[in-house]
């Protein structure tokens, strides 16, 4: 018996400094590096396939986006697919455009029942101007497929930061994102949220990550009415797929910090000029 008793120590030990060589030398894992930051991270992992639809863009917007320009050729539209693979790292696939009533599809293996994001970029010449939709599996999930929606875009845009930007190791990061109620914050977003461009999508992870999220951060920044007129430009567009286009002449609301819109001359800066309720537009060079 006590030769017994020995050896299980013996084989105890030699346990306790395989688990902390493993995790020495894969601690971390955090910032997005899609590394494996624990020993569980060395497990195999069930897997499930979905397959992500896009969402329909605006009618009025797209064919704006696919009329010729000034040079007379017509920007290139393309959906941009980010997500994270099973194992944590960071992947982007890019499918054509085939229509505003015709989604993608694309299948993509997730983690089985680990809270996972999809974003959809609706990209304008490869660029990620507007907001992204998106999708959270398993939330969202009918089945085995998995349709990407604007108005879910910004809690996928948030769990997708916390999981890739937060400064703790990925493994707690996920830890923790596993035990949120993505679904409730998916209805009260619906519920207080018209306009999803005016919302701080930073300030809700932070408030996840510190415990210190309530349903009150779920509110739009301040905005203001002003007219748009500018004579370089016809129309501009708030950053999000479903919005609609403002023409000049017309008033619409515009957020009080500076925002990135979608123009008729591509992407410009708007903000509000100090001195009076008027809209300062600065054109951004690629």
């Amino acid at each position: 018996m006590k030769t017994f008793n020995y050896f299980k120590l013996i084989i105890r030990a030699f346990w306790a400094a395989f688990a902390t060589l493993i995790l020495a030398s894969c601690g971390g894992g955090g910032g997005g590096s899609g590394g494996i930051s624990s020993l569980g991270g060395l497990l195999p992992i069930e897997t499930e396939t979905c397959y992500v639809t896009t969402p329909e863009p605006n009618a009025e917007l797209a064919a704006l986006l696919l009329a010729p320009t000034d040079s007379g050729t017509p920007r290139n539209l393309s959906w941009n697919v980010k997500y994270l693979a099973p194992e944590g790292s960071v992947k982007t696939l890019r499918l054509g455009f085939g229509g505003v009533t015709q989604p993608e599809t694309i299948a993509l293996e997730f983690a089985k029942n680990r809270p996972t994001p999809v974003l959809v970029y609706l990209a304008v010449d490869g660029y990620e101007d507007i907001l992204p939709a998106g999708a959270i599996y398993p939330v969202n999930k009918n089945g085995i497929t998995l349709s990407a929606s604007w108005l879910n875009g910004t809690s996928a845009q948030v769990l997708f930061d916390i999981l890739t930007k937060a400064d703790q190791p990925q493994k707690d990061a996920q830890h923790l994102c596993n035990y949120f109620n993505w679904q409730k914050l998916q209805e009260e977003f619906a519920k207080r949220v018209d306009e999803p461009h005016l919302v701080d999508s930073e300030d809700i992870a932070a408030k996840i990550c510190t415990g210190k999220f309530s349903v009150t951060v779920l509110k739009e920044a301040k905005a203001y009415e002003a007219e748009f007129l500018h004579g370089s430009l016809q129309w501009v567009c708030a950053p999000c797929g479903d919005a609609k286009p403002v023409r000049a002449g017309k008033t619409a609301r515009f957020p009080s910090e500076p925002t990135v819109y979608l123009s008729s001359n591509g992407a410009v800066l708007i903000q509000k000029e100090s001195a009076k309720n008027a809209l300062v537009i600065t054109e951004l060079a690629r």
